[in-house]
């Protein structure tokens, strides 16, 4: 599975502060590593990380969100998030992650609907075509590794 991801997160040991109640990782830290491991993806994906940049141009917001419980992240295990594209649109990017355990057993899948927001108008609006034939070669990229086996909860139409 960890081959057909092609941007890897860094690895995130589960600490103390991370566990609830029941001994294992909270379910907002799942969030927290899907979220924070992505940069790589995303500085491909055309996206500068300069604020400057992001508040005067182009940037992506989150429309939807959903993450699978698979196995139990526990207290001292190493974990490593694992991305890849598997739609895109005009305006939409269809994001697929997995966080594996030092076993490479998947323990979550996250899926991330991201919308292509101006920055100053602070709406959607379409990719330009250079961005838009960048993201749609990374996906074709990503689409040769395998399919994944995954049943996608989220969806977009296809351009």
């Amino acid at each position: 599975m960890k081959n057909k991801f092609p941007y890897k997160g860094n690895i995130v040991t589960v600490t103390k502060d991370m566990c609830d109640m029941n001994g294992h990782m909270n379910v907002s830290y799942y969030s927290k590593v899907f979220d924070e491991g992505g940069f790589e993806l995303y500085k491909d994906l055309g996206f500068s990380w300069d604020n400057e940049t992001i508040r005067s141009e182009f940037s992506t917001f989150t429309l939807e969100e959903n993450i699978r419980y698979l196995k139990e992240n526990l207290l001292g295990e190493k974990i490593i998030p694992c991305y890849r594209i598997v739609n895109v649109n005009r305006k939409l990017i269809h994001q697929a992650a997995v966080l594996l355990n030092e076993k490479e057993e998947v323990s979550a899948i996250s899926e991330v609907l991201l919308i292509h927001i101006d920055m100053v108008k602070r709406k959607s609006t379409p990719f330009s075509d250079d961005s838009f034939e960048r993201i749609k070669g990374l996906k074709e990229a990503h689409d040769k590794l395998g399919d994944l086996g995954i049943d996608y909860r989220l969806k977009i139409k296809n351009p």
